[in-house]
């Protein structure tokens, strides 16, 4: 098994090829100018792509009064075929942050906040997790939960929410442990406004599709952890990341 050190700086590798323009400029500055009836569809899964990012790092729940807080980011690697919102804004890979808070609760639950602000989209999001049949810490026994999430997203625009669900499950020791996901990702976009044609304001499109994720996690301090994860949804490929800090 890889060093602590070893495992830590592969996380940040995979941080450091994430193309700088994901977190610069305004990706979603091109929806009023390029959005059309054919582009709106795709526009929607990849936006629902992002949404549904780093809504787990463990198979396992925190366990009643733990806390956990930390940065989260998802990224896609490219824009769907059609979506020409993005294509034609010279978008390439695009990405989100976020801040997320955790709290365990009764009954092998957890629930969960999340938002941000961001290149003119404000985002709010959160969700509850349930965990069974019950929480494992023997060493290499795995951890069950299913995992949902739901998000509100406004910008100038247009509008969209997402819900989505995911069954997870991981194993090992809490100093390196794998996780894998699957699940889906229902998302709707409204659109606000479109200079290409008028008509779409107040038009929407909807979309439901599936999510495989595999990742790890690192804890190189008792409460201080890293995670990174693949993902694949809607043909295309992403990452998951985050940091943060666990009681």
């Amino acid at each position: 098994m890889p060093s602590e050190r070893t495992r830590s700086a592969l996380f940040f590798a995979l941080l450091l090829a994430l193309p700088a323009q994901a977190w610069a400029g305004d990706q979603f500055g091109g929806f009023r100018d390029y959005v059309d009836r054919g582009s709106l569809k795709p526009f929607t899964r990849d936006l629902g792509g992002l949404l549904g990012a780093a809504a787990f790092h463990s198979g396992r729940t925190l366990g009643f009064s733990g806390f956990d807080i930390g940065l989260r980011g998802g990224y896609q690697f490219s824009p769907s075929r059609g979506d020409e919102v993005l294509r034609r804004a010279g978008v390439k890979g695009f990405g989100l942050p976020w801040v997320q808070a955790e709290i365990g609760l009764p009954f092998r639950m957890d629930g969960f906040i999340r938002g941000v602000s961001f290149q003119g989209v404000t985002i709010s999001g959160g969700g509850l997790r349930w965990g069974f049949p019950k929480r494992n810490d023997l060493p290499n026994s795995p951890n069950f939960l299913l995992s949902g999430v739901a998000h509100s997203v406004v910008h100038r625009d247009f509008s969209a929410n997402q819900y989505g669900m995911n069954l997870v499950a991981s194993m090992g020791p809490p100093a390196f442990t794998p996780y894998f996901g699957a699940g889906f990702d229902r998302t709707r976009v409204v659109v606000r406004d479109s200079l290409l044609d008028p008509t779409l304001a107040g038009e929407g499109a909807t979309t439901l599709e599936g999510r495989l994720t595999a990742g790890f996690s690192v804890r190189p301090h008792r409460f201080v952890y890293l995670h990174a994860a693949y993902t694949h949804t809607h043909g295309r490929g992403g990452a998951d990341c985050g940091l943060g800090v666990r009681f």
